[in-house]
């Protein structure tokens, strides 16, 4: 059996398609099915909805028995060769063994801590990062559906066991530490960059207030307050700052967003989600001020495509997403960031353009490793 780009059949599934709003993993997913199908391979893109009626409570955060079954018959209906998951986030880590069964090749990308952690990014409700998944720590810490009260360890254990019992035919990881912290054995899936535009040519900034930017969802643990706090210290008038991301809600509310209205002084501005090349065009300097170790954030990736000076809290996600890239390596701490701010009001120069692999590049080679595994179980 031939296994050219042509024949391969491939269902990609992901919690978020489409759009700014989608965040990093939906946005790198859409472009992703969009190259694909462009090399000539028939791929397609399915999420929750797509794949039948939620289970609710806790367990549904890795129990989807309605999803796995919908996945397989979608499996079953194209004929898919290769089931390429994203994120079992709203659809269950059933999706594996449904898929295999349905006669498809598994392969599981971690772009964050969401297997080994039901709140996704091992960040604990004090906004704590936390050392790893154990049965006596997570029900200390989750609260399903917003109820009071400590979850039993017991179902905090049965999701662990879940996590551990996954066989996927492959799992990639965009970052080292994402698969070290599971404890699993993982290909390296060196992420492209999605937008980028003409690097900037100047040395030096024009006249003017400092133009900071933060890109991202405002959300506590990408921790647009640490960049709102830091920039109320600086002199008036000496910068602006624009955040740019989409308003959800977490824990359940928009209270979090509110207090960030509440924050808000002259000079800095909220905007919507959009396209981010635009931004990082205007823009003196990016700011990333992440409290959780990320896998591969995306728009690191594309500001130093267009050698924008960047400030980023040491973690290491961001470490791994810039590589050589200089970047000016900050403590998430007021202080530590308000410093690292009026530092870069004093001088800042644009490095030389960072090169990353392009969304076809990408996709063409998944496309080679789905073959080698289609070849692989002949």
């Amino acid at each position: 059996m031939r296994t050219d780009s042509a024949e391969l059949r491939v269902v990609h599934v992901a919690h978020a398609w489409r759009g700014f709003e989608a965040g990093g993993v939906g946005r790198y997913a859409t472009a992703l099915v969009r190259a694909q199908v462009a090399a000539g391979a028939s791929a397609i893109g399915l999420g929750p909805d797509d794949l039948g009626f939620a289970a609710t409570g806790f367990r549904g955060s890795w129990e989807q028995p309605e999803r796995a079954r919908g996945l397989a018959a979608h499996v079953q209906r194209h004929r898919a060769n290769i089931v390429h998951v994203h994120h079992f986030d709203q659809t269950g880590f059933g999706l594996v063994a449904a898929a295999q069964a349905a006669g498809a090749k598994v392969v599981v990308t971690l772009h964050d801590h969401h297997v080994g952690c039901a709140r996704g990014q091992r960040v604990d409700r004090e906004g704590m990062a936390c050392v790893g998944p154990s049965a006596a720590r997570c029900a200390r810490c989750l609260r399903p559906d917003g109820l009071p009260g400590a979850l039993g360890s017991g179902r905090a254990g049965a999701r662990i066991d879940a996590a551990a019992a996954l066989r996927p035919d492959l799992w990639l990881t965009v970052a080292p530490h994402l698969a070290d912290t599971l404890g699993v054995r993982a290909e390296a899936c060196e992420l492209p960059v999605l937008e980028t535009g003409a690097p900037g040519v100047r040395a030096e900034r024009p006249p003017g207030p400092m133009r900071f930017l933060w890109v991202g969802a405002l959300i506590p643990t990408k921790a647009p307050d640490l960049a709102i706090e830091a920039f109320r210290t600086l002199p008036a008038g000496a910068a602006t700052l624009d955040l740019v991301g989409p308003a959800v809600k977490y824990e359940g509310t928009f209270g979090y967003l509110e207090s960030l209205r509440r924050r808000l002084s002259p000079g800095i501005t909220l905007h919507p989600a959009s396209d981010t090349a635009p931004w990082y065009a205007r823009s003196d300097a990016l700011l990333f001020t992440s409290r959780w170790d990320e896998g591969c954030p995306l728009v690191l990736r594309e500001a130093a495509t267009m050698g924008l000076p960047i400030l980023a809290n040491d973690v290491p996600g961001a470490r791994h997403a810039l590589g050589a890239y200089p970047a000016v390596w900050l403590h998430p701490t007021v202080p530590s960031w308000a410093r690292g701010l009026a530092a870069s009001i004093a001088g800042v120069v644009r490095p030389p353009a960072a090169r990353f692999p392009t969304v076809q590049e990408h996709a063409a080679l998944l496309l080679r490793r789905y073959r080698s595994l289609l070849a692989e179980s002949r």
